[in-house]
């Protein structure tokens, strides 16, 4: 789910990259994809995948999110996948969430589902299931009494 690569320089050592910038004056209308860090500051209508994302107060985000670290201030109205999920005091959050950890602080609006994705060290087997079985469709007079059936019974006793 989440890219593992960092960033290296052709003579083999890393180097730390600046965070791409959306400003507050710019407005995108499509996908977003980085290996390193984005902060929005403007308005993004798209996907988003990054190792970590910024949403800050003036920004408004409409899509799939995807990545480590989310830290958001702003609007996202979509889906969030990452291992960390802080909304901030200013957060406007409509999106279904699938986290490790989620940090929401007092004033944060959040609507939307909220499930834990497991860390790599918490992933177990999932459990064997047997396939069920349909079901016999009943008639009346198969052991079960219909309305009708409980009318002549009672009739029958009295």
């Amino acid at each position: 789910m989440f890219n593992q690569k960092k960033t290296v320089k052709t003579d083999g050592s890393q180097k730390p990259v600046a965070p791409s910038i959306i400003s507050a004056d710019l407005s995108i209308n499509g996908n977003l994809t980085s290996d390193g860090d984005i902060q929005v500051d403007g308005t993004v209508e798209g996907d988003i995948v990054s190792k970590k994302l910024t949403v800050s107060s003036s920004a408004t985000v409409r899509g799939a999110v995807e990545a480590e670290t989310v830290v958001i201030s702003g609007a996202v109205t979509g889906q969030i996948k990452a291992r960390h999920v802080t909304l901030l005091n200013t957060a406007r959050v409509i999106a279904d969430v699938v986290q490790e950890r989620l940090s929401i602080e007092p004033g944060a609006f959040f609507e939307g589902n909220c499930r834990h994705f497991p860390s790599e060290s918490e992933v177990r087997p999932a459990p064997r299931l047997e396939p069920v079985k349909p079901a016999v469709p009943r008639r009346e007079g198969d052991g079960i009494l219909g309305a009708g059936s409980v009318a002549a019974v009672a009739g029958a006793t009295t």
